[in-house]
């Protein structure tokens, strides 16, 4: 798979998350503008040419910040379905970046640690709303 491949398949696993309309309408706005930039990106790959800016992937980055998260909460299960589709996007962003040029690695790196970040706060939020039952039942 090339790395302009993975980048649209994250892209869609990010669209995936973002149609449960469960996440916070703040993080929603923020996955729609990376979603856009992805798309700049991904022709990029394809077409050999340098990375364009990307700045509202830089400021979602810079504004979310670096999230410490518990052991195992980058692949492992919970309540939020729209934090397991951002979790499984950012694991194929990490494939996309063992295929890419340095310039796109740099960024999926930072790709990488925002879906972490919108995915932890969204298991967070799912959380605080309390359930009935698990999957564990």
């Amino acid at each position: 798979m090339s790395a302009r491949d993975a980048v649209e398949e994250a892209n869609a696993a990010i669209g995936a998350a973002v149609s449960r309309c469960t996440l916070p309408a703040g993080d929603e706005a923020v996955l729609l503008d990376v979603q856009y930039e992805l798309l700049e990106l991904a022709d990029a790959l394809a077409a050999g040419t340098p990375v364009p800016e990307l700045p509202r992937l830089w400021r979602a980055a810079r504004d979310l910040g670096p999230v410490g998260v518990p052991r195992g909460f980058e692949v492992l299960g919970g309540l939020s379905a729209a934090a397991g589709l951002l979790k499984l996007a950012r694991a194929v962003s990490r494939r996309a970046a063992r295929e890419a040029p340095a310039d796109a690695v740099v960024v999926l790196d930072r790709l990488g640690a925002v879906l972490l970040a919108v995915a932890f706060r969204a298991e967070e939020r799912e959380r605080s709303l309390g359930y009935a039952g698990s999957c564990a039942d």
